[in-house]
């Protein structure tokens, strides 16, 4: 666990460099895969830097709510975007927006994002990790423990299960790394969904938010840090995961709805936004 370190008078935190490096590496990925499909780089670029902004905003502002914090903590940047949903929620309606102004193909650019956000999902949970938040419940034979001033240290202390004088907290599950093994499977399946052809526009969006509700409902199972909130009987997130999942299969299962997404084209070797015809097709 590395929270926190210092390079002369400047502090890093682990949390924050993962965030960054999955926001760099998903950002150029998805500007990859847009121009792939026909999307202009400069209109993929504008709507990419649009839901970073977005998704990093909204992650913070729903970890906030749920946990009942004010919102004069938004810009505590040390903690921003923590919360997975939040930030691929506003981070889609922004998405959508920006679609529509710029006359992109919303479908054809998400599918291009998916991937990203389960590659952002795997790199990030690295950075819980390392800030110790968000770890499993406890157990002896597949735990680990983290130092005092942790999540799980903190957590464990005001339950009464540690002395004041504890060096670590009592083992957890490492849900953290768990949830990064998940992300990462995710991105990959994505990817290999993305190459297929032939296939409809939407695809590749419809699996990643379906396989990752499923999996962050089977994943919140295992979780035993605090303030997570509640909804409809369940953390919040399993409640978003599973209502996620359902509104996936109507898309896909309703005949109607499956046939307002068109069938992917095909996939370029360049960027072609300049010749005749590109995008003509809006959100």
């Amino acid at each position: 666990m590395f929270p926190k370190f210092q390079i002369g008078p400047i502090a890093f935190y682990g949390y924050g460099i993962m965030l960054g490096l999955s926001c760099v590496f998903g950002a150029h990925l998805a500007s990859y895969l847009s121009v792939r499909s026909g999307i202009s780089s400069k209109k993929a670029w504008k709507i990419i830097l649009t839901v970073i902004v977005a998704g990093i905003v909204g992650g913070r502002v729903h970890e906030l709510v749920v946990t009942g914090q004010p919102l004069s903590k938004l810009f505590e940047l040390q903690h921003s975007g923590r919360t997975a949903y939040g930030a691929f929620l506003i981070a889609t309606f922004f998405g959508v927006l920006a679609c529509r102004g710029l006359r992109v193909p919303f479908w054809r650019f998400a599918d291009a994002a998916a991937p990203t956000m389960a590659l952002g999902l795997g790199i990030t949970r690295v950075g819980c990790f390392l800030a110790g938040c968000d770890y499993g419940l406890r157990t002896e034979r597949f735990g680990l423990t983290f130092p005092a001033g942790s999540p799980a240290w903190s957590d464990q202390l005001k339950a009464g299960d540690l002395a004041t004088d504890a060096a670590r907290s009592l083992p957890v599950l490492p849900t953290q790394l768990l949830s990064s093994l998940a992300g990462f499977l995710i991105f990959a399946l994505c990817m290999k969904l993305w190459f297929r052809r032939p296939r409809r526009e939407g695809d590749v969006t419809l699996f990643f938010f379906g396989a990752y509700g499923l999996a962050r409902a089977g994943l919140e199972l295992l979780r035993g840090d605090r303030g997570r909130g509640e909804l409809g009987g369940m953390s919040t997130s399993t409640t978003i995961g599973l209502v996620s999942f359902a509104v996936v299969l109507v898309f896909v299962l309703v005949p109607k709805l499956r046939s307002l997404r068109p069938e992917a084209g095909p996939i370029l070797e360049h960027d072609e936004s300049d010749e005749p015809g590109e995008n003509k097709e809006t959100a």
